[in-house]
């Protein structure tokens, strides 16, 4: 498929560079985006999951410090991402985030990211039902920034239009961050399909979603509203194996699958998204002008970027 390179806004790590450990390296970072360029993703996002504030504003300072070194770092990394802590820590919702570290929504604890990030936080992840998140999206969305709601308890409509009215912008990973099990009617993906003022953020890997529901999504949604991202975990592009993924035990499989067997669940993907974009052409039926829009163009308009 011919394109200029596709966007990511979701990635954990890469090709064993966790963005979500100690120690990241300037020239981590550096190596990083040069593999993800050469896997096809010429621009992207580093995503912080929960987890220790101190150590993650160290990893931010490493990427925006990275971003000043060398010209293909600042070309490529177009902000963060932060996916955590301002999550729900019920079983289902939180998924793989360590829940010791979930907090209340926290302008004061953004702010502090924000600062390390040199003002680089363009997006938030956000559980609408938690107590105060209607005042924290209004207040971030004032500042440039998309809050996105995910990892949440949330379902129905009136237990989202508090944070929709307040400025939220887009959903984390429908079908993903949410309990195995939910009301046939009631529940977060049929609310998200209809809801015209966000954009839906899907993962295309073959594992995060059935073709059943990526066909879905695809054939129920205004095209302008959909944006595949990778949510890549640092053993992406490494052999399977086992891995140890947000503090915690993880199996890399043949077929690509990054899953918990203790918790049962995913922990983010290891498909780059140019195959994620080929899937989409293979089996779902887009068009390469399709792909494009919701791997390249859409991600770059949430975010004010061109």
């Amino acid at each position: 498929m011919k394109t200029e390179g596709w966007i990511d806004l979701q990635i954990n790590g890469y090709a064993g560079v966790d963005f979500n450990a100690p120690g990241l390296s300037v020239e981590a970072v550096k190596a990083v985006t040069k593999r993800l360029a050469e896997d096809g993703t010429v621009g992207y996002m580093p995503t912080l999951v929960t987890g220790d504030p101190e150590m993650l504003m160290g990893t931010i300072r490493a990427i925006a410090a990275a971003r000043k070194r060398y010209a293909e770092c600042e070309r490529a990394i177009l902000g963060f991402f932060l996916e955590g802590p301002f999550i729900s820590p019920e079983p289902g919702a939180v998924g793989t985030h360590p829940v010791e570290w979930v907090r209340p929504p926290d302008l004061a604890l953004f702010g502090r990211f924000q600062d390390a990030a040199e003002g680089l936080v363009r997006m938030v992840n956000v559980a609408a039902e938690v107590q105060g998140a209607q005042e924290f999206v209004r207040a971030i969305s004032a500042q440039g920034v998309v809050a996105s709601l995910g990892h949440q308890m949330a379902t129905s409509p009136a237990q989202l239009e508090p944070c929709l009215a307040a400025g939220a912008k887009a959903f984390t990973h429908l079908g993903n961050g949410i309990p195995n099990e939910v009301n046939r009617h009631d529940n977060i993906i049929f609310t998200a399909l209809v809801e015209d003022r966000a954009s839906i953020m899907f993962i295309p890997d073959g594992h995060h979603l059935p073709d059943t529901m990526l066909k879905l999504y695809c054939r129920a949604v205004p095209l302008k509203r959909l944006i595949a991202v990778s949510d890549a975990q640092y053993p992406a592009g490494m052999p399977p194996g086992e891995y140890e993924v947000c503090g915690a035990h993880a199996r890399l499989e043949p077929n690509g699958l990054l899953w918990n067997p203790a918790r049962n669940c995913l922990v983010g993907a290891t498909t780059p998204m140019a195959k994620m974009m080929k899937l989409l052409q293979d089996r779902i039926g887009l068009t390469e002008s399709e792909c494009r829009t919701i791997g390249r163009d859409n991600p770059l308009a949430l975010i004010g970027l061109r």
